[in-house]
Order: C-alpha cells, then sequence, then structure tokens
C-alpha cells in the first residue's frame, strides 16, 4: 500500500497572515490505509452476488397458472423460498401470477365464458 502524498510545500497564506501550524501526528493517524482484503473494485457491494446461485426461471410460474390456476401458485410459493434462499427478490414470480391471472380472467370475460 502507497503513502499519501504529502502536500506542497508553498505558502497558502497571504503574505500578512499567520502560517497555518503544520498538522498534528494524531491528525495523520486517524488516516489509515484500507485494509488488504478488501477487494479494490468500484463497487463492492455487487460483488456479494458473485457467488449466489442464479435465481430460478419464472416462466414455469406462468405455464402452471395459465394451465390451472392453483398449481401457478404452488409453483410461485415454491420458486420464491427458493429464490429468498438463494438472496434473491421474491416478488417476480407473484408478478408473473398475478398478471397472467388477470390476463386470463379479462380473457375470459372477453370471451363471454366467465
Amino acid at each position: 500500500m502507497t503513502s499519501p502524498v504529502p502536500y506542497a510545500a508553498y505558502p497558502t497564506t497571504p503574505p500578512w497572515g499567520t502560517p497555518a501550524a503544520p498538522p498534528a501526528a494524531e491528525a495523520l493517524e486517524a488516516i489509515r490505509p484500507m485494509p488488504a482484503s478488501r477487494l479494490f473494485v468500484r463497487f463492492p457491494e455487487e460483488m456479494a452476488r458473485a457467488a449466489r446461485p442464479q435465481a430460478p426461471a419464472w416462466l414455469p410460474v406462468v405455464f402452471w397458472t395459465l394451465l390451472l390456476g392453483v398449481p401457478g401458485a404452488v409453483s410461485a410459493v415454491r420458486r420464491s423460498a427458493d429464490a429468498r434462499r438463494g438472496g434473491h427478490e421474491r416478488y417476480p414470480y407473484w408478478i408473473a401470477f398475478g398478471t397472467v391471472l388477470a390476463a386470463a380472467g379479462v380473457a375470459l370475460t372477453m370471451l363471454g365464458l366467465f
């Protein structure tokens, strides 16, 4: 790790002012280098997701909801639980289930079957 570069030695106060005191040793000790175990990437919080398993697909939820309805809810529950265990969001599965259920209801109403 490199040490911080010291400031330039030219005066920063006007000639009629009193020069500023050099920084105290305590102030220099407050500047600590980053621990060597940290990743030197631009967004380190994004690296936390790198080792996570891929989230389950939401297309089977659409298929089971179109087929019978209730199996779509079961599929959404199971897939959202798997996604939560893997550190992913749960809402895509419920959005897929609700959207397909609403679209199926509108389609059946338009056809006069419901």
